[in-house]
């Protein structure tokens, strides 16, 4: 193999234009998030974030090694700044959702939200960083040229077509992917470390942290459905970080992904975390192909090849009637 075929391989993966149906979707799903995210916020925003919360300002910036960004410090310790930020953050939140002015709305709302993580970072949980540097990443994208109040004032002020399907480098979508896959191989490797994982014991340990679980299930009593969940588990998390590259498997191990998280989001309490995963698999999802689903579901093919013939279904149905 020579080295421009592999330098043209990879200004093809990261710079070819192609489809930006992915991002347009991620971004809606993901606005749906941080409206979510923000109604947890302002549900407690007195409590954690507020001047007579648990945690002062203070208190806060002794926490902070080296410079944070935080909002919080660029306004008079007092009453209301909690509110007011909240309040910018759903701003953004609403038009990360819709498309509108979408580079600053994501902006509006990464910038936010940062301020509210350094402000107390013993809220925290996984979710809260991979928002945050998902978010980080759609701002490079181009998120708001389709599904979008962007595209439609576009389309009305006669700049674009309305039939026209806008194609765009992916590099910013690539790096999305990659810190996709780099959730899951480092997950495994830092499962591995220990030895729970390996013996398949770690699922029982997990299952019997009272705070977290939701739902007891019986089942779980078995030693081999532990077994059989911790290792499953290892297998699915590692494929979601190499496997769902290959063409061939993508799907199918997205849709194992999807039950897996599932499956943690019906028996235990992890506030978001879970469908923020799932969101993020949008990610890995190739644009063409949902440019095929969308334009097959239009036409009322979508489900033609998985139809019984004509013929087949009428003695199908004779049958049952004699």
């Amino acid at each position: 193999m020579k080295l421009t075929t592999i330098t043209n391989s990879l200004n093809d993966f990261f710079f070819k234009p192609q489809p930006v149906h992915s991002v347009a979707l991620l971004r809606i799903a993901f606005g749906v998030i941080l409206l979510i995210n923000w109604f947890m916020m302002w549900s407690h925003l007195d409590i954690f974030w507020g001047v007579d919360g648990i945690l002062s300002l203070q208190t806060a910036l002794k926490f902070s090694h080296g410079f944070r960004f935080n909002l919080f410090e660029l306004f008079p310790n007092q009453a209301g700044v909690a509110e007011l930020l909240a309040l910018l953050n759903l701003i953004g939140a609403i038009g990360v959702l819709l498309g509108c002015y979408t580079r600053t709305s994501i902006a509006i709302t990464f910038f936010t939200l940062l301020s509210f993580h350094n402000r107390n970072v013993f809220v925290l949980n996984s979710s809260d960083v991979v928002i945050r540097n998902f978010l980080f990443l759609l701002f490079f994208t181009p998120a708001g040229a389709l599904y979008s109040f962007d595209r439609w004032l576009l389309i009305k002020r006669k700049k674009i077509s309305a039939d026209s399907v806008p194609e765009k480098a992916p590099w910013a979508l690539r790096l999305m992917q990659i810190q996709f896959s780099v959730i899951y191989v480092a997950t495994v490797m830092f499962k591995m470390k220990g030895p729970l994982w390996a013996d398949g014991t770690a699922v029982y340990i997990a299952t019997r942290l009272d705070e977290f679980m939701r739902v007891p299930l019986s089942i779980l009593n078995d030693m081999m459905v532990i077994k059989f969940l911790t290792w499953s588990t290892l297998i699915i998390e590692f494929s979601l970080g190499t496997l769902v590259w290959i063409r061939e498997f993508r799907y199918w191990v997205l849709l194992a992904g999807i039950g897996l998280h599932l499956g943690i989001e019906v028996s235990m309490s992890i506030p978001l975390f879970e469908w923020v995963m799932i969101v993020g698999m949008l990610c890995m999802v190739e644009s063409r192909d949902i440019q095929w689903v969308l334009e097959a579901a239009k036409k009322g093919t979508l489900f033609a090849k998985f139809s019984l013939p004509r013929g087949l279904l009428k003695t199908a149905k004779a049958n049952i009637r004699g």
